[in-house]
């Protein structure tokens, strides 16, 4: 029989790990048909947000051990019920992001510091996984067909960015993502603190 923390971890990661996969099925797909430049970024940041909240919900370092990575897998459990052709790269996405979180977060005290970092490195994961499978497919064209793709298929040209050659490209998206996930993270210590405060439980 499990006992009560093993329970409540059990709660939180299937809880948080349903959240992050629904916003991925319904929000992702709403920001998809409506154009929404840079949408992968965004629903990175709600995806660090939901899990880094659901980590902190465990409380101590010791009771949210392995959370972030199980509301990962969740998650990308879900995903496949998306009608979207590319939820298999959702999922790897998915699965990264919450490998990063575990790794900065794994010892050590939780902090609002740690958790912007364990944001950032999340952020940068759908950069990194985009790069490295279009260096498969296309190899040396790989910087040019990612140009094309964020300003037609991300929606980089209604942002002016057109006029960017495609390594200055990489830079802005990179730096954006990282930046977004650094205040998501950080954003969710913060409402984490906040729910915490409300429903009386100490700091640990």
């Amino acid at each position: 029989m499990a006992t009560p923390a093993r329970a409540r971890w059990i709660a939180v990661v299937a809880v948080f790990g349903a959240l992050w996969g629904a916003a991925e099925i319904t929000l992702g797909a709403l920001l998809r048909s409506a154009g929404v430049p840079l949408r992968g970024t965004l629903m990175t940041g709600v995806g660090v947000v939901v899990m880094l909240v659901g980590r902190r919900t465990l409380g101590r370092p010791a009771d949210a051990r392995g959370s972030s990575l199980a509301i990962g897998l969740v998650t990308a459990a879900i995903l496949p019920l998306s009608v979207s052709r590319g939820f298999v790269a959702a999922m790897t996405s998915v699965v990264g992001e919450a490998l990063c979180v575990e790794a900065v977060l794994w010892v050590g005290r939780p902090a609002g510091g740690r958790f912007a970092v364990a944001g950032l490195c999340a952020g940068l994961v759908p950069v990194v996984r985009r790069v490295v499978t279009l260096v498969t497919l296309y190899g040396p064209a790989a910087l040019g067909v990612l140009r094309d793709k964020t300003l037609t298929q991300q929606g980089g040209a209604a942002l002016g960015l057109a006029g960017l050659t495609a390594g200055g490209l990489l830079a802005v998206v990179t730096v954006v993502s990282a930046a977004v996930g650094l205040v998501c993270g950080y954003a969710a210590w913060r409402l984490a603190e906040t729910i915490r405060v409300r429903l009386g439980r100490a700091a640990v």
